[in-house]
């Protein structure tokens, strides 16, 4: 399919052209003295913590990351390739919270963790688990990593997202991954898992973020470098000063990352969204937040890197109309765009804030409606269907052709949860709104989950990690 593009050519030069000026001029904080020391010696000017990055440099650096990479599943059937016209879908990431019609809002625990990777497991939408899908409040800080990491390796085959928050948790997760996948060099040839890089909008580096990219870069492990900048709060008001500013601190992330290894895989992320000046908050559900997912895939080809954005978001506290319509919008966008990496494509509500249940199985039909978009048309001879036009001719019928019984079933997207049924049927199976029906739908993906094989020596040893860690 063709992509959408906001911008014109000359749009995104213009762009890119102020983002370098930006950053020579006005430059990035780094609070990490071993990163401020690596870009001094690559020519960087440096003022205590703030670096001025020469646009030359920039813009070689950025040049030597791989345009796609791929990312190898336990199961090489689920393997995924991030970049060119490929599109992963990751879900929940983030929230403290979690939310059921049975229990509603409580704070979220390792059981929910574990129930969201079984549901993305069980998912055929959804590409890739683990990472801080949902944070288990009831488990100590310091061995939160380790039991996601333990259960995203368990109860799922599918890659998966490691740590993030400092060195120490890149580290954690390399040796956990290796139990399973082999020594660290063999995963920087075949990685298994992600992480995702943020930066400290607007226009800054804290020290965990910048220690866990060197961390990741030293591995040769592939890393997200993201940036959510709020226009009107962290950045101008308008959404292409707000995008300068979002551009500036992932292209100086990538700059930083390609200096400690030549060819670390990257993604290029964006979340930037409008401030809702009324209440003094961000709102991820705004039009706005789909102009810069379209803004960030257009400027990641522009660069020839893989894209990352965010995907079915919502300000809504409920599974309501708000959180179908922004939702859609997000996910939608994120996928017209060519988007390569989309986060957040399941189980959000609340602004970030909340980790969905009926929420998730919502937005996995969402993403199913998606991918049958983005698989596009082939026109052909056959799929042309002349000939059988003027077979049935005017007036006629095509409902009991061979030519329909054969392709309806890869033609059609195929719903679960959306109601096609006339009104008679749906006062008959109970008159069950949406979410009443993704309820009771996650209940029987929970019941019916089948544990991908892990041999129980690599059980084991992952559970020993995990429980030596205090």
């Amino acid at each position: 399919m063709t992509y959408f593009e906001y911008f014109s050519p000359n749009d995104l030069q213009q762009i890119h052209e102020g983002t370098l000026q930006v950053l020579e001029t006005v430059g990035i904080d780094f609070y990490y003295e071993p990163a401020v020391d690596l870009l001094a010696k690559a020519g960087c000017k440096t003022d205590g913590r703030r670096v001025f990055f020469p646009p030359k440099l920039v813009e070689e650096q950025i040049a030597k990351a791989p345009p796609q990479f791929t990312l190898y599943a336990r199961d090489p059937a689920r393997n995924v390739t991030i970049g060119g016209d490929n599109i992963v879908y990751i879900p929940c990431y983030g929230a403290p919270v979690a939310h059921n019609l049975d229990e509603g809002r409580r704070d979220s625990t390792l059981d929910d963790y574990i129930n969201f990777v079984k549901l993305t497991h069980a998912s055929s939408n959804q590409d890739m688990t683990g990472g801080l899908m949902v944070e288990p409040n009831d488990i100590p800080i310091r061995r939160r990593g380790a039991e996601m990491l333990y259960a995203a390796m368990r109860y799922s085959d599918k890659p998966f997202m490691g740590g993030v928050f400092g060195a120490e948790a890149v580290h954690e997760t390399i040796e956990a991954a290796s139990i399973i996948f082999g020594s660290p060099a063999e995963m920087a040839q075949k990685p298994p898992f992600i992480g995702i890089m943020g930066s400290r909008s607007p226009l800054s580096y804290d020290d965990l973020m910048l220690s866990a990219m060197m961390a990741y870069a030293e591995a040769g492990l592939p890393q997200l470098t993201s940036a959510l900048c709020i226009a009107g709060a962290t950045g101008p008001v308008t959404m292409e000063g707000a995008l300068v500013v979002q551009l500036a601190d992932t292209l100086a992330g990538i700059t930083l990352v390609q200096l400690v290894r030549e060819g670390t895989p990257v993604v290029i992320g964006g979340q930037s969204t409008s401030a809702a000046m009324r209440y003094g908050t961000l709102s991820i559900g705004a039009p706005e937040m789909a102009i810069n997912t379209a803004a960030t895939a257009q400027l990641a080809r522009f660069y020839n890197i893989p894209s990352r954005s965010g995907g079915a978001l919502t300000d809504s506290k409920t599974c309501d109309s708000q959180a179908g319509s922004e939702s859609m919008m997000g996910q939608l966008m994120s996928t017209l765009s060519g988007v390569n990496f989309v986060l957040h494509s399941a189980g959000m509500l609340e602004t970030y804030m909340v980790a969905s249940y009926e929420k998730f199985i919502l937005d996995d039909e969402i993403c199913g409606t998606c991918k049958r978009i983005k698989s596009g048309e082939d026109i052909t001879t056959e799929r042309l269907a002349l000939e059988l036009i003027g077979e049935v001719g005017p007036g006629g019928e095509y409902l009991t052709t061979e030519h329909t019984f054969s392709n309806f079933r890869r033609e059609f997207y195929q719903p679960i949860i959306a109601e096609r049924s006339n009104y008679g049927t749906w006062q008959k199976n109970g008159a069950q709104r949406i979410e009443q029906k993704a309820n009771a739908k996650w209940k029987d993906i929970l019941a019916n989950y089948t544990e991908p094989e892990l041999s129980g020596d690599l059980e084991r040893d992952l559970r020993k990690f995990v429980d030596q860690i205090q």
